[in-house]
């Protein structure tokens, strides 16, 4: 028998609450779209996550036939909700048409990207390129446009659509992320005294 419990040397996750990720602010994206990296796709990939919302397993395989260019629409199964064949619009901005570019044949793939650990090595690099610090992964680009929308008075439930969201539990956790939104909210009513 062991003497001492190997458990007791494993760092444990607290039970319900998520470690807060990290998230790019619009200034961080604007400088990070300014720092130049060896990786032009990963970049174009990761600046379209960053205007769409999509995780990278759902940029991995968009294909031009989910994008309507003349409409500025995206309609996308998302991977985490293939089972229940929800589809997901959404409206495209010009930063995402213009990260877009030439349309190809629809059942070509928009990105070529290389695998979610090449992706993230070269999106660290990049960002640490760009004097940004913070952690940032692939993921966390889709949590910046979501906080990002809430931070910019998006409501709750419009967030929520766009992020492809089953519940508004999901999406709280933008707002909770977003501790300014407090301030923002209570110098909203402000008296001239």
């Amino acid at each position: 028998l062991m003497k001492t419990n190997v458990l007791d040397f494993v760092e444990k996750k607290v039970k319900g609450r998520a470690r807060k990720k990290d998230t790019l602010t619009l200034d961080e994206l604007k400088i990070l779209a300014a720092t130049p990296t060896e990786g032009k796709e990963v970049r174009r990939a990761a600046l379209f996550s960053c205007v769409t919302g999509l995780a990278f397993v759902d940029i991995k395989a968009l294909t031009w036939n989910k994008i309507r260019l003349e409409g500025c629409m995206m309609e996308v199964v998302r991977a985490k909700q293939q089972a229940d064949n929800v589809t997901v619009s959404i409206p495209l901005n010009a930063t995402a048409i213009a990260l877009l570019g030439e349309a190809g044949i629809p059942t070509a793939k928009v990105f070529t990207l290389p695998s979610a650990n090449g992706t993230n090595k070269t999106l660290k690099a990049w960002v640490e390129r760009a004097g940004i610090d913070k952690k940032i992964t692939y993921h966390n680009l889709r949590h910046s446009y979501g906080t990002n929308l809430i931070l910019n008075d998006v409501d709750v439930v419009t967030a929520s659509k766009l992020l492809g969201h089953a519940t508004l539990m999901q999406t709280n956790r933008y707002v909770d992320s977003a501790a300014e939104m407090k301030q923002k909210a209570t110098d909203k009513i402000n008296i001239e005294l």
